[in-house]
């Protein structure tokens, strides 16, 4: 019963959430990830040998499984509700595992254990931080890492006190979460800690006995898939990668001590979020989280102070009582340790700061909270003066933070409505001015003034830091705005909007060509071999801008770069329009061919191929109709050298980047269906 009155307040609290789109991440990770698309054996062997969703340096292959099952298995689609749902139903789960880690910490109440256990689960549940873990449908690794830690960790309780089949079970349990854990997210190691905080931080038992007994067993269970885990990390991730960007974690190019100082500010707000959710964004980047400066006339460096002395306390308070209030100690221990690995005090991370890296610790905070409540009513003066303090004051508790949560859903309703509210809370982010730039304008030209000034004021943030330190990604959609700006106005004035395009997005190329140098050289040095690497859609909007400008040489040379980072079909359709400009029909149609031969799915070009041909086939033969319908007709000498010289070009840009086989299957393709010569393929 009480769980289900659980799951109906998470209910309650996240009933405006299914609304919510593919805002965020959600749709880079979903929508533009094409193993998510199919559920076939090959997207499987993908799925466990990429990266997560391409990024370089994460490896989340159960997270991503997930989403294919919403994908293709259940047919979500691009539809987001049954995203949404499935995300409900895991942090339903956990509210019903800290309900039982609740009944496990709380025996020392007696009768009033249920109540605590409950008031615990429903404080966690409802929390307003947690909105970007259960809302947003990415932060599914969160609640993917927590249930297998929390799971694996009563798991392993239930293991020590069996035995027989019953502990062989229970074991095999613990090895199951355990593997839900660390294959859904990196933070799912903290099982290894939050383990050892209860067998050597609350044993009866001596050291030697509870390590040599029974709890040994646990631990071993463990080894199996944090072997797997790692074996399958190192293969799919790169040896190197374009690391951590400054401008997501500025502590990276802090140094030493200032970076663990404002990590340690970074832990203060934190604190301070939980206590009071009432401000909360989805991003943090540079430059809204300054640096302790270590001025003592600068508030940062009292923020720290003040944090770095709420932490020490608390850790004190935890040792000296960890005997008299183990509860207390225990999730104090728990918070710690659960934000560890998020924490950038022994590791630097991937963000600075991020409000989903409190799902799982902040279940320790409640814990912390509840247990204050329950050991202060038990006084004698609220006992006798006001005995139904414990039910009205966790009561207030859980309403009002079921109210924020309600209320911060509609923030994640779609890009504009969250990117707003993240610029009240975070104005100094360049990431939040530059996506709330995208935002705001729609494709008939609507809030591109509004656009152009987040732009602006993004590339106002990032303008003073030096390339080595600063990103591409924001200057080439600058770039895109500015050169949109022009293509409205449509007048005299366009070639100053398509100018100022051109300078940011050169400025772009520059940082951008910056981090390929530093990667070909750590390559070089390790004796590997690399392909060309960078952000292609930069080079996309580079092909754009010098079209408008009437350079189209400068624009095939930036667009064939791209290419040599990404065979994306857009960039084949810009090549062919620049040489197009360059009065070169027969190159614009190879292009044309061999983005068909990358992705066949992109039927727009073979719709322009086909127009092509009508204004520039002199033979009249480069089209053949059929029953099928429409389409290049390969008998025809034109079409059958375009589709050969096309064939040949896309084999040598698989062989740059070191794709062997799809190049093979490239010239193979071209032998056996387009009759073309296999020495002149070579």
């Amino acid at each position: 019963m009480p769980v289900l009155a659980l799951w109906a307040l998470v209910l309650l609290a996240y009933s405006n959430g299914f609304r919510s789109g593919f805002v965020f991440d959600n749709a880079w990770v979903i929508l533009e990830d094409s193993r998510v698309h199919r559920a076939t054996a090959a997207n499987v062997e993908l799925i466990l040998t990429q990266s997560y969703a391409y990024q370089s340096t994460v490896f989340r292959p159960l997270t991503t499984l997930s989403f294919l099952f919403n994908y293709a298995i259940l047919g979500n689609g691009a539809q987001p509700a049954g995203y949404h749902w499935v995300n409900l139903v895991i942090h339903a789960a956990n509210a019903a595992l800290a309900y039982w880690l609740g009944m496990l910490l709380f025996q020392a109440l007696g009768a009033k254990r249920q109540l605590a256990a409950f008031a615990l689960a429903a404080v966690w549940a409802v929390h307003p931080i947690l909105t970007e873990s259960v809302t947003n449908i990415v932060g599914r690794a969160d609640l993917l890492a927590a249930f297998g830690v929390l799971a694996g960790f009563l798991s392993h309780r239930k293991a020590a006190e069996a035995s027989g089949r019953r502990k062989l079970a229970w074991l095999l349990a613990l090895m199951g979460a355990a593997t839900v854990a660390l294959f859904s997210k990196e933070s799912g190691i903290v099982l290894v800690a939050v383990m050892a905080i209860y067998d050597f931080g609350l044993a009866r038992s001596p050291f030697r006995k509870h390590f040599a007994g029974y709890h040994l067993a646990g631990y071993a269970a463990l080894m199996p898939p944090f072997l797997v885990y790692f074996y399958l990390r190192a293969q799919a991730l790169p040896a190197v990668s374009l690391g951590v960007p400054f401008t997501d974690n500025p502590l990276t190019g802090a140094g030493f001590w200032t970076g663990r100082f404002t990590a340690v500010r970074v832990i203060g707000k934190y604190l301070w979020l939980l206590v009071w959710p009432d401000e909360l964004s989805c991003d943090y980047s540079y430059s809204q989280i300054p640096l302790v400066s270590w001025r003592f006339d600068s508030p940062e460096v009292w923020k720290a102070a003040a944090a770095l002395a709420v932490c020490g306390g608390a850790i004190a308070v935890a040792a000296f009582w960890r005997r008299r209030h183990k509860p207390l100690f225990f999730f104090i221990a728990f918070f710690f340790a659960a934000l560890a690995p998020t924490a950038n005090v022994v590791l630097l991370i991937g963000s600075v700061m991020a409000e989903r890296f409190l799902y799982l610790p902040s279940l320790g905070f409640a814990g912390c909270l509840v247990w204050g409540i329950f050991t202060a009513a038990g006084r004698p003066y609220f006992r006798a003066r006001l005995p139904h303090v414990v039910p009205v004051t966790v009561g207030l508790i859980v309403i009002a933070f079921a109210s924020r949560t309600y209320a911060r859903n509609f923030d994640w309703l779609d890009d504009r409505s969250l990117w707003t509210s993240a610029a009240r809370v975070s104005p100094d982010s360049y990431k939040v001015r530059i996506h709330l730039a995208t935002s705001v304008v729609d494709a008939k030209g609507q809030g591109i003034d509004r656009a152009v000034a987040e732009a602006d004021r993004a590339l106002a943030i990032l303008g003073p830091l030096p390339d080595d330190r600063s990103l591409a990604q924001p200057y080439a959609i600058a770039g895109f705005l500015y050169r949109g700006k022009g293509d409205f106005l449509a007048s005299q004035l366009s070639r100053q909007w398509y100018q100022k395009s051109l300078d940011v997005l050169l400025r772009g190329q520059r940082i951008d060509r910056r981090e390929a140098e530093q990667i070909r050289s750590e390559n070089q040095r390790l004796g590997k071999a690399a392909p060309p690497v960078g952000w292609y859609p930069l080079y996309l909007e580079l092909g754009d801008t010098y079209l408008r400008l009437a350079q189209p040489r400068q624009a095939v040379e930036a667009l064939e770069y791209g290419l040599r980072i990404r065979l994306a079909p857009e960039l084949f359709d810009e090549l062919s329009a620049a040489y197009l400009a360059m009065t070169d029909p027969q190159q614009a149609a190879i292009a044309l061919i061999e983005g068909l031969l990358v992705d066949p799915g992109y039927t727009r070009l073979e719709s322009e191929l086909l127009n092509l041909y009508r204004q520039n086939d002199p033979q009249r033969c480069a089209i053949r109709s059929s029953a099928g319908g429409i389409g290049p007709n390969l008998a025809c000498p034109m079409v059958h050298n375009q589709f050969c010289a096309a064939s040949r070009n896309v084999a040598r840009l698989y062989g740059e980047m070191g794709m062997a086989s799809l190049a093979t299957s490239a010239n193979t393709r071209a032998v056996s269906e387009f009759g073309c010569a296999a020495q002149a393929l070579q």
